[in-house]
């Protein structure tokens, strides 16, 4: 074979591996467009884009592990969500290295510029609601799933607030702990952050109810929203205080939506915690949002009822 055949062959072969290079790199480009349009991949990523659309459509979104997906990520962030939760979700617990991201990421949080005011945290964080769309997701919605989003709806109402950074189910774990501990754990997780930050103005223990779907849920302004209803330990010795306090906040969201909260109840004696680590601070409250029958869409819609009237409260005190 001549010296010139044996380079017209070499060239050819370039050139095919080019094109399939091109090809390839097509399609991954191709891929991760579409890919960055619709699938989630984790609860963390659903929440995001749940906050993220307005109405809470379901847009969802997932991404490449690959090479070019890295490449490409920042050029392609088609759907960069505006909520706190840009980041993802990783939590701490007293045994782990393993850091929380909370680095609020959209306008409304970066101009507070403010000590935050509210501290939202969750003694049972395993509670869910119901979400039966979601079930190919693999997503079972929560109370920790509502928290962020309070966190959310306060910032657009120019309130700071923080959201409990452990993973209290690890923790309990790690500490042989049973179900029946969970308000020492979580007594245990955010006395130092309640002793640090002077700022705070309320102090939310948010959880969801055990009780039938007629009797948790309202019909206002044509949505269904999740009835909401707060818990006073009365064998706190200060637990005027926080009932005070309490009912300050119940009574502006009664004069506004008198069908969506069920009101006040102070609880004491046998088979009733008492406490509920109300005794940390005269500004802490236990707040339920829903019932086991409630939808996450529901909570949403409560969520954005109340988030300015804690806003209102918040400014006056």
């Amino acid at each position: 074979m001549s010296k010139m055949k044996l380079v017209k062959k070499r060239k050819f072969k370039y050139r095919i591996l080019f094109y399939l290079f091109l090809i390839f790199l097509g399609y991954e480009l191709s891929y991760n467009i579409i890919m960055n349009f619709k699938l989630v991949s984790n609860n963390e990523d659903f929440v995001k884009a749940l906050i993220a659309d307005s109405n809470y459509h379901l847009l969802y979104e997932k991404k490449a592990s690959n090479l070019f997906s890295k490449m490409f990520s920042h050029i392609l962030n088609i759907n960069k969500p505006l909520s706190i939760l840009e980041t993802s979700m990783p939590f701490k617990t007293k045994e782990t290295t393993m850091t929380y991201v909370s680095n609020p990421n959209f306008s409304e949080v970066e101009d507070l510029n403010t000590e935050p005011t509210v501290y939202i945290y969750n003694s049972h964080q395993s509670e869910e609601y119901q979400g039966d769309a979601l079930e190919n997701y693999n997503i079972k919605p929560g109370v920790m799933m509502a928290s962020y989003i309070l966190q959310d709806k306060l910032a657009e109402n120019k309130v700071k607030a923080l959201v409990m950074e452990d993973n209290l189910v690890d923790y309990m774990n790690i500490n042989n702990m049973s179900y029946s501990k969970s308000y020492q754990a979580a007594r245990n997780l955010i006395t130092e952050t309640i002793q640090n930050t002077p700022s705070l103005k309320l102090i939310i223990d948010l959880h969801r109810d055990a009780l039938a779907k007629d009797k948790s849920t309202t019909i206002i302004n044509n949505k269904s929203c999740a009835k909401i209803i707060f818990v006073i330990g009365k064998e706190n010795p200060g637990y005027q205080s926080n009932l005070d306090m309490t009912n300050k906040i119940n009574d502006k969201i009664k004069a506004k939506y008198p069908s969506l909260t069920r009101g006040v109840i102070g609880k004491e004696g046998k088979g009733n915690n008492g406490v509920y680590n109300q005794d940390l601070n005269p500004k802490m409250t236990l707040l339920e949002i829903g019932g086991e029958e409630n939808t996450i869409d529901e909570v949403l819609n409560t969520i954005e009822l109340i988030a300015p009237i804690i806003g209102e409260y918040i400014n006056e005190n």
